[in-house]
Protein backbone atom coordinates (compact mmCIF):
# COMPACT_ATOMS: atom_id res chain seq x y z
CA UNK A 1 0.00 0.00 0.00
CA UNK A 2 2.92 2.30 1.27
CA UNK A 3 4.44 1.77 -2.32
CA UNK A 4 1.43 2.02 -4.46
CA UNK A 5 1.05 5.80 -1.88
CA UNK A 6 4.49 6.71 -3.04
CA UNK A 7 4.17 5.79 -6.92
CA UNK A 8 1.38 7.50 -7.05
CA UNK A 9 2.51 11.17 -5.03
CA UNK A 10 5.71 10.76 -7.48
CA UNK A 11 3.60 10.46 -10.32
CA UNK A 12 2.22 13.41 -8.91
CA UNK A 13 4.85 15.52 -8.44
CA UNK A 14 5.90 15.18 -12.23
CA UNK A 15 2.54 16.37 -13.14
CA UNK A 16 2.52 19.63 -15.54
CA UNK A 17 0.18 22.44 -14.17
CA UNK A 18 -1.99 21.38 -17.22
CA UNK A 19 -2.35 17.68 -16.47
CA UNK A 20 -3.56 19.24 -12.69
CA UNK A 21 -6.02 21.54 -14.22
CA UNK A 22 -7.40 18.09 -15.84
CA UNK A 23 -7.21 16.19 -12.72
CA UNK A 24 -9.25 18.77 -11.18
CA UNK A 25 -11.81 19.13 -14.23
CA UNK A 26 -11.87 15.18 -13.82
CA UNK A 27 -12.62 15.69 -9.78
CA UNK A 28 -15.64 17.70 -10.79
CA UNK A 29 -17.30 15.36 -13.69
CA UNK A 30 -16.39 12.64 -10.88
CA UNK A 31 -18.52 14.67 -8.65
CA UNK A 32 -21.28 15.41 -10.66
CA UNK A 33 -21.12 11.75 -11.68
CA UNK A 34 -22.48 11.06 -8.01
CA UNK A 35 -25.15 14.29 -7.82
CA UNK A 36 -26.24 12.63 -11.43
CA UNK A 37 -26.79 8.92 -9.47
CA UNK A 38 -28.29 10.59 -6.59
CA UNK A 39 -31.00 12.16 -8.73
CA UNK A 40 -31.35 9.35 -10.85
CA UNK A 41 -31.97 7.13 -7.58
CA UNK A 42 -34.24 9.66 -6.47
CA UNK A 43 -36.38 9.68 -9.22
CA UNK A 44 -37.27 6.20 -8.95
CA UNK A 45 -39.67 7.10 -5.91
CA UNK A 46 -41.92 9.09 -7.45
CA UNK A 47 -41.69 7.12 -10.77
CA UNK A 48 -42.97 3.63 -8.52
CA UNK A 49 -45.51 5.92 -6.50
CA UNK A 50 -47.32 7.21 -9.57
CA UNK A 51 -46.97 3.14 -10.82
CA UNK A 52 -48.41 1.70 -7.81
CA UNK A 53 -50.58 4.48 -6.29
CA UNK A 54 -51.26 7.69 -7.86
CA UNK A 55 -53.73 8.67 -6.00
CA UNK A 56 -51.48 8.82 -2.55
CA UNK A 57 -48.97 10.72 -3.81
CA UNK A 58 -52.09 13.10 -5.44
CA UNK A 59 -52.72 13.65 -1.77
CA UNK A 60 -49.48 14.82 -1.09
CA UNK A 61 -50.16 19.15 -0.93
CA UNK A 62 -47.07 19.60 -2.68
CA UNK A 63 -47.70 17.43 -5.43
CA UNK A 64 -51.10 18.55 -5.67
CA UNK A 65 -49.82 22.09 -6.30
CA UNK A 66 -47.22 21.63 -8.59
CA UNK A 67 -49.32 19.31 -10.59
CA UNK A 68 -52.15 22.33 -10.62
CA UNK A 69 -49.72 25.13 -11.95
CA UNK A 70 -48.30 22.43 -14.72
CA UNK A 71 -52.22 22.06 -15.91
CA UNK A 72 -52.25 18.47 -14.72
CA UNK A 73 -55.86 17.91 -13.16
CA UNK A 74 -55.56 14.16 -11.52
CA UNK A 75 -53.34 11.46 -10.57
CA UNK A 76 -53.67 9.75 -13.50
CA UNK A 77 -51.76 12.42 -15.53
CA UNK A 78 -49.12 12.42 -13.11
CA UNK A 79 -47.26 8.95 -14.95
CA UNK A 80 -46.03 10.90 -18.30
CA UNK A 81 -44.16 13.35 -16.71
CA UNK A 82 -42.78 10.82 -13.39
CA UNK A 83 -41.62 8.41 -16.36
CA UNK A 84 -40.47 11.45 -18.45
CA UNK A 85 -38.12 12.43 -14.96
CA UNK A 86 -37.30 9.48 -14.33
CA UNK A 87 -36.00 8.69 -17.96
CA UNK A 88 -34.45 11.85 -18.25
CA UNK A 89 -32.41 11.26 -14.59
CA UNK A 90 -31.49 7.53 -15.73
CA UNK A 91 -29.91 8.92 -19.21
CA UNK A 92 -27.81 11.96 -17.59
CA UNK A 93 -26.36 9.85 -14.86
CA UNK A 94 -25.53 7.50 -17.86
CA UNK A 95 -24.03 10.14 -20.30
CA UNK A 96 -22.30 12.00 -17.12
CA UNK A 97 -20.67 8.58 -16.07
CA UNK A 98 -19.67 7.37 -19.70
CA UNK A 99 -17.77 10.97 -19.76
CA UNK A 100 -16.20 10.28 -16.58
CA UNK A 101 -14.50 6.81 -18.05
CA UNK A 102 -13.41 8.45 -21.29
CA UNK A 103 -11.99 11.61 -19.71
CA UNK A 104 -10.71 9.38 -17.11
CA UNK A 105 -9.12 7.38 -19.66
CA UNK A 106 -7.82 10.05 -21.59
CA UNK A 107 -5.80 11.40 -18.69
CA UNK A 108 -4.51 8.41 -17.92
CA UNK A 109 -3.46 8.24 -21.22
CA UNK A 110 -1.59 11.78 -21.50
CA UNK A 111 0.09 11.29 -18.24
CA UNK A 112 1.49 7.93 -19.61
CA UNK A 113 2.65 9.66 -22.74
CA UNK A 114 3.85 12.65 -20.69
CA UNK A 115 6.08 10.59 -18.61
CA UNK A 116 6.91 8.55 -21.35
CA UNK A 117 8.37 11.55 -23.22
CA UNK A 118 10.41 12.47 -19.76
CA UNK A 119 12.14 9.27 -19.45
CA UNK A 120 13.01 8.98 -22.93
CA UNK A 121 14.52 12.53 -22.88
CA UNK A 122 16.24 11.61 -19.71
CA UNK A 123 17.98 8.39 -21.35
CA UNK A 124 18.84 10.25 -24.90
CA UNK A 125 20.62 12.95 -22.67
CA UNK A 126 22.51 10.23 -20.49
CA UNK A 127 25.88 10.77 -20.59
CA UNK A 128 27.64 8.21 -23.64
CA UNK A 129 29.21 5.98 -20.88
CA UNK A 130 26.49 5.24 -19.40
CA UNK A 131 24.45 4.40 -22.93
CA UNK A 132 27.69 2.09 -23.65
CA UNK A 133 26.98 0.22 -20.09
CA UNK A 134 23.16 -0.25 -20.77
CA UNK A 135 21.38 -2.76 -22.57
CA UNK A 136 19.11 -1.37 -25.23
CA UNK A 137 16.42 -3.68 -24.63
CA UNK A 138 15.89 -2.86 -21.04
CA UNK A 139 15.92 1.33 -21.82
CA UNK A 140 12.87 -0.29 -24.35
CA UNK A 141 11.13 -1.83 -21.51
CA UNK A 142 11.61 0.76 -19.42
CA UNK A 143 10.12 3.83 -21.58
CA UNK A 144 7.57 1.38 -23.26
CA UNK A 145 6.45 -1.70 -20.68
CA UNK A 146 6.72 0.52 -17.45
CA UNK A 147 5.06 3.45 -18.47
CA UNK A 148 2.15 1.03 -19.49
CA UNK A 149 1.87 -0.60 -16.57
CA UNK A 150 1.33 3.22 -14.85
CA UNK A 151 -0.75 4.35 -17.06
CA UNK A 152 -2.93 1.11 -16.09
CA UNK A 153 -2.36 1.76 -12.22
CA UNK A 154 -3.13 5.53 -12.85
CA UNK A 155 -6.40 4.64 -14.55
CA UNK A 156 -7.34 1.58 -11.99
CA UNK A 157 -7.15 4.29 -9.24
CA UNK A 158 -9.50 7.00 -11.18
CA UNK A 159 -12.39 4.49 -11.71
CA UNK A 160 -12.08 3.42 -8.15
CA UNK A 161 -12.27 6.93 -7.05
CA UNK A 162 -15.01 7.29 -9.32
CA UNK A 163 -16.85 4.79 -7.96
CA UNK A 164 -16.12 4.88 -4.48
CA UNK A 165 -17.43 8.68 -4.61
CA UNK A 166 -20.13 7.16 -6.07
CA UNK A 167 -21.23 4.35 -3.99
CA UNK A 168 -20.82 6.65 -0.70
CA UNK A 169 -23.33 9.07 -2.31
CA UNK A 170 -25.87 5.97 -2.98
CA UNK A 171 -25.07 4.60 0.34
CA UNK A 172 -26.00 8.44 2.25
CA UNK A 173 -29.41 8.77 -0.63
CA UNK A 174 -30.48 5.18 0.54
CA UNK A 175 -29.69 5.86 4.34
CA UNK A 176 -32.07 9.19 3.70
CA UNK A 177 -35.15 7.31 2.49
CA UNK A 178 -34.61 4.27 4.55
CA UNK A 179 -31.97 3.31 6.62
CA UNK A 180 -32.81 -0.22 8.14
CA UNK A 181 -33.25 -1.21 3.97
CA UNK A 182 -29.80 0.48 3.31
CA UNK A 183 -27.67 -0.71 5.87
CA UNK A 184 -29.11 -4.33 4.97
CA UNK A 185 -28.72 -3.83 1.26
CA UNK A 186 -25.09 -2.60 1.86
CA UNK A 187 -24.43 -5.38 4.58
CA UNK A 188 -25.41 -8.33 1.93
CA UNK A 189 -24.05 -6.83 -1.29
CA UNK A 190 -20.92 -6.12 1.08
CA UNK A 191 -20.90 -9.74 2.49
CA UNK A 192 -21.02 -10.96 -1.44
CA UNK A 193 -18.32 -8.80 -2.24
CA UNK A 194 -16.11 -9.72 0.39
CA UNK A 195 -16.77 -13.70 -0.26
CA UNK A 196 -16.37 -13.15 -3.60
Amino acid sequence: MSSTRELLLGIASHLSARRKRQLFLLSLVTLASAVTELVSLGSVLPFLGVLTDPEQLWKAPWTQQLALKLGWNSAAELLGPAAGVFAFAAVTAALVRLANLWLGGQLAASIGSDLSCEAYRRTLYQPYSVHVRRNSSAVINSVTGQVGTTVGAINLVLQTSTSTLVAISLLVGLLCIDWTVALSAAGLFGGSYVLI
